[in-house]
């Protein structure tokens, strides 16, 4: 065979093999950075002699450090190696908790967490809506919920290992699995294959590209080639500036309803030590955590598609409304396993938050300052992700019990869910 074929077939896949890419940290990092902290929220209580609030205070400093780095992350994005740049802030977050196994005091997990907060930004938060962005101009909303779907699944996986890690070895030893899991599966993927543009020099175009009238592709602002510097304009993109958009009611109402479902997000991380409160043991409570994280999973692979397929208003109407169910119910039955159905359900509703909104910053803008328009929502709604670790725990602390963050949880999804319509009816790109 060729070289020439065989360089056709290759750039062929490689929107394919970034797809993979994004799956895996997705998977790995989101599943283990994000969404297992809370496991350990009680023993290191325990052991530190310190409240839980100020355990989660650590998750409070990251995820506040973290959103003030998306304030500068679409910057970055566009101007460093982008495997270079996820490679590394791996490698820092993997010594983060390497380092995390020998701590004897609370302050220095905060400081830590400090580092944490800069470094998962971009590989965890950021580089899968945006990297699927750029490489598909097709099946953006299947490709996207597939990929970020798979964090609820790295829950569902990881939360029921990492508590076994920390009930048969410890937390100090679950902290190294930890940051050796990150760096096996996810540094070959990010070195080899994580770009964040085509680039046409070389026969690289998006998946789609030439089969409709959108140009491609989506930028981290301007484009890159393999070594990050500028590859095309953000003039020869479709859609919005980021100055533009950011005075747009719409991206108002985005940011808005980021908060209010990241704030209910962050009740996940609490979950198992609300179902412990009910007399659960630390494996039942983290199995509740898993259902959320298998519900997330599959909410968000299917609303991707959805949002595909059918009428926008009616997907977010059905996916908040069973959310809104899961929520509610998980404070009525103390059962395990009802709980965990309801915490399954709870789940389902979660695709609205990492899926619908990124799919409605791109539908709403279009793709010329994508990463920088969904930084801007993404740092709103990662500050209030930020303050919910900290102020759920606080709840516990004065009320001996989480009912009243539950509560909060329905509210504001159901203020979000009228929120959702109405910003994508007002959206300022229209076709």
């Amino acid at each position: 065979m060729s070289s020439s074929r065989l360089s056709s077939r290759w750039s062929a896949a490689r929107p394919w093999l970034v797809f993979v890419g994004c799956c895996v940290l997705s998977l790995v990092g989101f599943g283990m950075v994000i969404n297992t902290p809370g496991l350990y929220y009680a023993v290191l209580s325990h052991d530190l002699g310190v409240t839980r609030a100020q355990v989660a205070l650590a998750t409070t400093i990251m995820n506040g450090v973290g959103a003030l780095t998306m304030l500068v992350a679409g910057r970055v994005m566009r101007r460093v190696d982008s495997r270079l740049l996820i490679s590394g802030c791996v490698v820092v977050c993997s010594v983060v908790f390497f380092l995390g196994s020998y701590f004897t005091s609370l302050w220095q997990f905060y400081v830590a967490f400090v580092v944490l907060g800069v470094a998962y930004v971009i590989p965890v938060s950021l580089a899968p809506s945006v990297l699927l962005s750029n490489w598909f101009e097709e099946k953006v909303g299947m490709v996207m919920g597939i990929a970020l779907g798979l964090s609820g699944i790295g829950g569902t996986i990881f939360n029921p290992i990492v508590s076994s890690w920390i009930s048969d070895f410890g937390w100090r030893t679950s902290y190294r699995l930890t940051a050796l899991v990150l760096s096996v599966c996810i540094l070959p993927f990010s070195l080899l294959v994580l770009k964040f543009l085509p680039d046409a020099s070389r026969g690289e175009y998006a998946y789609g590209h030439g089969r409709k009238a959108t140009p491609a592709p989506v930028a981290a602002s301007a484009g890159q080639t393999d070594s990050g510097t500028a590859a095309a304009t953000t003039g020869d993109l479709e859609g919005m500036s980021a100055h533009d958009a950011y005075r747009t009611l719409t991206f108002v109402l985005l940011a808005v309803i980021s908060v209010l479902l990241q704030f209910t997000s962050g009740l996940v991380q609490h979950v198992s030590g609300y179902e412990q409160t009910r007399g659960l043991s630390l494996t039942q409570g983290a199995l509740v955590v898993s259902g959320i994280m298998l519900g997330a999973a599959l909410g968000k692979a299917s609303i991707g598609m959805a949002l595909d397929r059918f009428k926008v208003e009616l997907v977010l109407a059905a996916y908040s409304l069973v959310g809104l169910a899961g929520w509610l119910l998980m404070m009525l039955i103390a059962s395990p396993g009802p709980a965990t159905v309801f915490g399954f359900l709870a789940g389902l509703g979660q695709g609205v938050v990492l899926v619908a909104v990124p799919w409605l910053v791109r539908r709403c803008f279009g793709p010329r300052d994508y990463a920088e328009i969904f930084s801007g929502v993404q740092v709103a709604g990662t500050m209030a992700l930020a303050l919910s670790a900290t102020v759920h725990g606080a709840v516990f602390d004065m009320a001996g019990t989480y009912l009243p963050s539950l509560l909060s949880a329905v509210v504001f999804f159901a203020i979000a869910a009228l929120g959702m319509p109405a910003a994508y009816r007002l959206r300022p790109k229209k076709k």
